[in-house]
C-alpha cells in the first residue's frame, strides 16, 4: 500500500471520528417566541369565533330576508300543501340547507308574536293578569275554532265509509235484492273521495294548531326573559335559576305539545260517543256490556291522571333544585377546587338527580301501564266483549254487515280512544306549566327608584359642568314594609275572587288552604330608609372612583 492511500485513510478516519464526536444542536425557543406562539394562537381562535359568529349573522339575516314559502303561495296551494312539492323534491335530490326552507311566516316571527301578547297581558288589570286569557287572545279565538271546526267535519266524515261499507256488504249479502241509497257506483267512488277529503281537513286543522304552538312557545319563551330582566331582588328571592330554565325549556314544550293535541282531545269524546251509537244500531243491548267495559275503566283512568300529576309537580320540583345547584357549582368553581369540595357537591347532585329519575321512572311506568297496556288494549277487547255477549242474548244471527260495520267503527274508536288520556295528560302538565309561569309574571319588578326634582332643569343649566349631582338623596333596598303588605294583601283578595282561593306555589303545586304573600326583604324593626341624606356632584370629564 501506498504512502498516499494510508494518508487519504488517516483523513477519512479523522472526519468520521469529528462527526461522531459532534452532537446534533437544538435550538430552545425564548419566552419571547412562545409568548408570540401563544397570542397568535389566541388571535386565530378569536379571529375563527368572529368568523363564525359573522357567517350565522349571515346566514341568519339570509333566512328573514328570503320570503315565505306559505305566505307567498296562492290559496289552492296552501289548501293542497303543494307549495311544498318543490322543496320535497329538491329534498329527495340533496341535503336541504336552512336558505331552501324559506323565511318563517309573519306570523310565526318572534318580534310580531311577542308584542301582541305583550300588549295584551300589560293592558289587563293587577291581579287578574293571565298568560293563558294573553295567549288566548292574542293568537285569536276564530283561528282556534276554525282548526276546530275543520277537524270535526273530518272527524264526522270519517264514519260516511263506515255506513257506505254497511250499505254495500247488505246489497251484495241479499244477492242484490235490496237497494243501496244511491247507485252502488257512487258509493265506491265515496269510498275514495271522501278519505281524501278527511286528509285535506286534517291536515289544514294540523297547519293551525301548529302556527298556534310555535306562536305559544315564542310567545311564552320571549314573555319569561323579559320578565327576568325586570324582575327586583325580592321577586328573585323567590324563584331560582333552575326554575327559570325549566320553563324556559320543559313547560314551553309542554305547552306546545297540549296546543297540537287540543282539537283531538276535544274532537275524541264526541267520536266515541257517536261510535257507541252506532254500535248500538248494529248489535243492541249487547253494546252495553262494552259500555260497562269502559265505566270499569273510568276509575283507572282517575288514578292515573292523578299519579301522572303527583309525579309531574315532584320532577319540576327536583329538576328546579338540581339545575340551581349546579348553576350555583359552576359560578364558584373556583372556591370548590382551591378547598377540595368536589365530593360533597358531586355526592348533593347525585342525590338530587336520583330522586328525580325515581320521579321519572314512576311516571314513565305510569304511562306504560295506564297508556299502553290498558288503554290501548281496551278497543281490542270491546268487540270481543260485544260479540260475545250479541250472541248469547241476541236471537238473530251474526251476519257479516254488522260484523264488518261494528268492527269498522270499533277501528275507528280505537285511536280517540287510545289519545284522549294523552291528551288529558297533556292538559294537566299544561296546567301546571301556566301556574309556574303565572307565578313568575307576578314577581314584583323594579321600579324608577329615581325621582328628578322640578328644579333639576334649573341646577343643570345653572352649572353645566357638573354631571350628575345628588341633594339629600335616599337610598333603599326594597319598598315599605306597610305598601309591601298592602300589595300582598290586595293581590291574595283578588287571587281569592278570580280562582276560588287557590294560590298558585312556585312548585307548580295549588292549594287552597295556604295563602302566600309577598315578604319584604327589610323587617318591621329594620330602618326602612338604608341612607339618607346623601350628597354627591361629580364633575364632567373627571374619573371617579368608589371604594368599599
Amino acid at each position: 500500500m501506498s504512502p498516499q492511500s494510508l494518508d487519504n485513510n488517516s483523513d477519512k478516519n479523522d472526519k468520521n471520528d469529528k462527526n461522531l464526536n459532534e452532537k446534533p444542536t437544538t435550538t430552545t425557543p425564548s419566552h419571547s417566541q412562545i409568548t408570540s406562539t401563544s397570542s397568535s394562537m389566541t388571535t386565530r381562535t378569536t379571529t375563527s369565533s368572529a368568523r363564525n359568529m359573522a357567517d350565522r349573522k349571515a346566514t341568519t339575516a339570509a333566512i328573514l330576508n328570503t320570503p315565505s314559502l306559505e305566505d307567498g303561495a296562492p290559496w289552492y296551494k296552501k289548501f293542497m300543501l303543494s307549495y311544498l312539492d318543490g322543496l320535497l323534491s329538491l329534498g329527495a335530490a340533496r341535503p336541504l340547507t336552512p336558505i331552501d326552507l324559506g323565511g318563517p311566516s309573519e306570523q310565526d316571527k318572534a318580534k310580531n308574536t311577542f308584542d301582541s301578547v305583550k300588549e295584551i297581558y300589560d293592558s289587563q288589570a293587577r291581579g287578574k293578569k293571565s298568560v293563558k286569557s294573553a295567549l288566548w287572545r292574542g293568537f285569536g279565538p276564530a283561528n282556534f275554532f276554525l282548526a276546530l271546526g275543520l277537524y270535526f267535519v273530518s272527524a264526522g266524515l270519517l264514519f260516511l265509509p263506515v255506513l257506505i261499507l254497511n250499505d254495500l256488504v247488505e246489497y251484495f249479502q241479499t244477492n242484490q235484492a235490496s237497494k243501496t241509497v244511491v247507485d252502488p257506483w257512487l258509493e265506491v267512488a265515496a269510498l275514495f273521495f271522501v278519505p281524501v277529503a278527511v286528509t285535506v281537513l286534517q291536515a289544514q286543522s294540523n297547519v293551525i294548531m301548529s302556527h298556534a304552538a310555535v306562536y305559544v312557545r315564542t310567545a311564552v319563551s320571549l314573555l319569561i326573559y323579559d320578565k327576568i330582566l325586570r324582575v327586583s331582588a325580592s321577586g328573585r328571592s323567590k324563584t331560582s335559576t333552575g326554575a327559570i330554565v325549566n320553563m324556559m325549556s320543559n313547560d314551553t314544550t309542554q305547552l306546545q305539545r297540549f296546543i297540537q293535541f287540543s282539537s283531538f282531545v276535544m274532537v275524541a269524546p264526541v267520536q266515541v260517543g257517536a261510535s257507541l251509537f252506532l254500535i248500538y244500531k248494529q248489535v243492541g243491548v249487547a253494546t252495553f256490556a262494552g259500555l260497562g267495559f269502559l265505566v270499569l275503566l273510568a276509575p283507572v283512568n282517575v288514578f292515573i291522571f292523578m299519579f301522572v300529576g303527583k309525579y309531574r309537580r315532584a320532577t319540576l320540583k327536583e329538576s328546579d333544585a338540581r339545575v340551581r345547584l349546579v348553576n350555583e357549582i359552576l359560578a364558584g368553581v373556583r372556591i370548590i377546587k382551591f378547598y377540595a369540595w368536589e365530593r360533597p357537591f358531586r355526592e348533593q347532585v347525585e342525590e338530587l338527580r336520583e330522586r328525580e329519575l325515581h320521579n321519572l321512572t314512576m311516571l314513565a311506568y305510569i304511562s306504560a301501564v295506564g297508556f299502553s297496556m290498558i288503554m290501548l288494549s281496551a278497543p281490542i277487547i270491546l268487540p270481543i266483549i260485544v260479540f260475545a255477549v250479541y250472541i248469547g242474548v241476541s236471537d238473530e244471527p251474526l251476519t257479516a254487515s254488522k260484523a264488518f260495520t261494528t268492527v269498522a267503527l270499533f277501528n275507528i274508536m280505537r285511536f280517540p280512544f287510545a289519545f284522549m288520556p294523552m291528551g288529558f295528560l297533556q292538559y294537566i302538565q299544561a296546567k301546571i306549566s301556566l301556574g309556574r309561569l303565572d307565578f313568575l309574571m307576578g314577581l314584583e319588578e323594579l321600579e324608577d327608584y329615581v325621582e328628578i326634582g322640578s328644579d333639576a332643569a334649573e341646577v343643570a343649566a345653572a352649572d353645566e359642568g357638573v354631571e350628575v349631582e345628588i341633594v339629600d338623596g335616599t337610598f333603599k333596598w326594597v319598598k315599605d314594609p306597610d305598601a309591601a303588605a298592602a300589595d300582598a294583601g290586595e293581590d291574595a283578595d283578588d287571587e281569592d275572587k278570580s280562582k276560588g282561593g287557590a294560590v298558585v306555589k312556585p312548585d307548580g303545586g295549588v292549594d287552597g288552604d295556604d295563602v302566600e304573600v309577598d315578604v319584604p326583604l327589610v323587617g318591621d324593626a329594620s330602618p326602612r330608609n338604608v341612607l339618607e341624606g346623601v350628597a354627591l356632584k361629580l364633575e364632567r370629564g373627571k374619573l371617579y372612583g368608589v371604594v368599599g
